[in-house]
């Protein structure tokens, strides 16, 4: 007869595949919600408590330390994983300090009609000569919720375009966008019926978000409350699935015995992105260097960040979100001086890089206003190729905005 049944008392401690990570953001700081959860895709989460003590040392009799005082705790540690769509666009927004948008202007076609846009000369509004502006006509972009900077899709059977990606930057009743980023355009262009502007995505601003992580753990919760995102890394590398890294800080941890969740929304399915079949591009003031890519690296942080602390409670009584701060790193097989003139003539512009998973759905990850620092060409052995390397430092444009990234594909 075959034996049936399970062994039981086998396990010499918790084990990380009955592990569980959620999170929610807060509506109050450092007060854990009692709504709904994400649970959080991940390959390694190491966010533990961070205390800190003073021992005196009394004078006595005996040469020994006196009792160590706590003087202040917090929590820190990150959480990785493999991107993918959807998954991580919570903690993206936290270290941008943005919503997502999803805006759809679609053209009737009739220049009369408010839903209409068309394409004009600049006409040097607000000192921007040298741009061209797409009208909304009666509406304007602050009304519509269309964030002040960033980078949308234009699609326009009249002029050929396809979801074109295209830097730009809202005035008014006005998108302002650099001349030659929308082909065929004549003065005063009424968009076709049909034609679009999509502003899908995200643009560095100026809301705080904090949230609460827990991780379950033989039967009890650990509540990470006052949570900010402190930097996120997200690493493309050739032949490697695109991979993320979220620095997290925090004011105190607490253990449950309950669960203070409504309910937790399973863990995104969507696929994960890989640099082969799902490497969309890359652009440098744009232009695509010659050589195929390496690598790229984008950091965003948040710079002079902290915690502020107070007598009365270990943990931190309000928190400081700094500077926001973005920089791309790109490698690619050096064949031409191309990206090293635009060095030397200090030119600064768009510079993107997109990927996607096998659905087709992905991000475009473009810095707003880059410019070239430290290109390199090291000369590593025999018989190698020449790989070169720069530095994309991001600064903001005229009104604001440093960082974007736009959804392709949905």
């Amino acid at each position: 007869m075959a034996y049936t049944g399970a062994t039981t008392g086998f396990a010499a401690g918790a084990e990380t595949n009955a592990s569980a990570v959620d999170y929610a953001l807060e509506t109050t700081y450092n007060q854990p919600p009692t709504g709904a959860y994400q649970a959080l895709r991940y390959t390694d989460c190491s966010l533990a408590v961070n205390e800190t003590e003073s021992q005196p040392d009394e004078i006595n009799d005996t040469p020994e330390m006196a009792q160590s005082v706590l003087n202040g705790r917090t929590t820190q540690g990150s959480t990785s994983g493999i991107l993918s769509a959807v998954t991580y666009e919570d903690m993206l927004a936290g270290v941008l300090g943005a919503d997502w948008t999803d805006i759809t202007i679609v053209s009737t076609g009739v220049a009369s009609d408010s839903g209409t846009f068309m394409y004009q000369p600049d006409d040097n509004i607000g000192g921007n000569t040298g741009c061209w502006q797409i009208s909304l006509a009666n509406n304007t972009a602050e009304a519509l919720g269309i964030p002040k900077s960033g980078v949308m899709l234009l699609t326009d059977s009249n002029i050929n375009a396809a979801n074109l990606a295209i830097p730009y930057r809202a005035k008014g009743s006005s998108i302002l966008v650099p001349i030659g980023s929308i082909p065929n355009t004549t003065k005063d262009g009424v968009a076709a019926s049909g034609a679009s502007l999509v502003f899908n995505g995200i643009t560095n601003g100026k809301i705080g978000k904090t949230f609460t992580f827990r991780k379950f753990l033989s039967g009890k919760w650990e509540l990470y409350s006052g949570t900010m995102i402190n930097q996120v890394q997200i690493t493309l590398q050739k032949q490697q699935p695109a991979t993320i890294s979220i620095d997290l800080v925090g004011s105190d941890l607490t253990v449950s015995d309950t669960d203070n969740a409504a309910s937790v929304t399973p863990r995104t399915s969507t696929p994960l992105i890989d640099t082969v079949e799902g490497f969309l591009g890359c652009s440098i003031f744009g232009n695509a260097p010659s050589g195929c890519i390496q690598s790229a690296t984008l950091t965003l942080s948040r710079d002079g960040s902290g915690q502020d602390t107070g007598m009365g409670h270990v943990g931190a009584c309000g928190v400081r979100f700094g500077s926001f701060k973005a920089a791309m790193e790109i490698t690619y097989l050096f064949r031409d001086y191309k990206q090293f003139t635009d060095w030397a003539a200090g030119k600064t512009g768009l510079v993107t890089v997109s990927v996607q998973g096998s659905d087709g759905v992905g991000y475009q990850f473009a810095v707003l206003n880059g410019i070239i620092r430290n290109p390199k060409t090291p000369i590593s052995g025999k018989n190698q190729t020449v790989v070169a390397t720069v530095s994309i430092t991001a600064n903001p444009v005229p009104g604001g905005g440093t960082f974007a990234i736009t959804r392709v594909g949905n």
